[in-house]
């Protein structure tokens, strides 16, 4: 039985029930239980986060998707799980930069580029907001 899991569950994949993804963020933490940072655990704890992602489990899943960055920087679908569990969050600047960090490890991968797309555009609509707002609130650091 294959646990990898799209890491955008927006777009075509198969139907999971929440029950698949509660055994999958097990077997993942079943592993990582085992090898916390072994040569897989990035990708545990990226399948992990993805899994997360599914249940809607946004701040856990970031987590995990950062803890599989710092493992391993290059590994480009670790960076699209940060993005997507930012992206959530609603910390668009932060999905921006994970975003633009899985596209220049991953640079083929259309989905991730598509998400970055989404992402900008939501940042600018936020930062717009806080222009309208206003005051130095809304102040931009460089």
């Amino acid at each position: 039985h294959d646990l990898t899991i799209n890491p955008h569950p927006l777009c075509s994949i198969p139907e999971h029930p929440t029950k698949e993804y509660n055994r999958a963020y097990n077997a993942y933490s079943a592993a990582l239980q085992l090898s916390p940072v072994g040569p897989s655990s990035h990708i545990f704890l990226s399948n992990r986060a993805a899994a997360l992602l599914s249940l809607k489990r946004y701040s856990a899943a970031a987590v995990d998707a950062r803890r599989a960055v710092a493992l391993a920087p290059t590994f480009g679908k670790a960076q699209a799980r940060l993005g997507q569990a930012l992206y959530f969050l609603k910390d668009y600047e932060g999905a921006v930069a994970a975003y633009e960090n899985a596209v220049r490890y991953e640079p083929d991968n259309s989905v991730t580029w598509t998400y970055l797309g989404k992402a900008r555009t939501k940042l600018e609509r936020q930062r717009e907001k806080e222009r309208r707002r206003g005051g130095d609130e809304g102040e931009e650091d460089g």
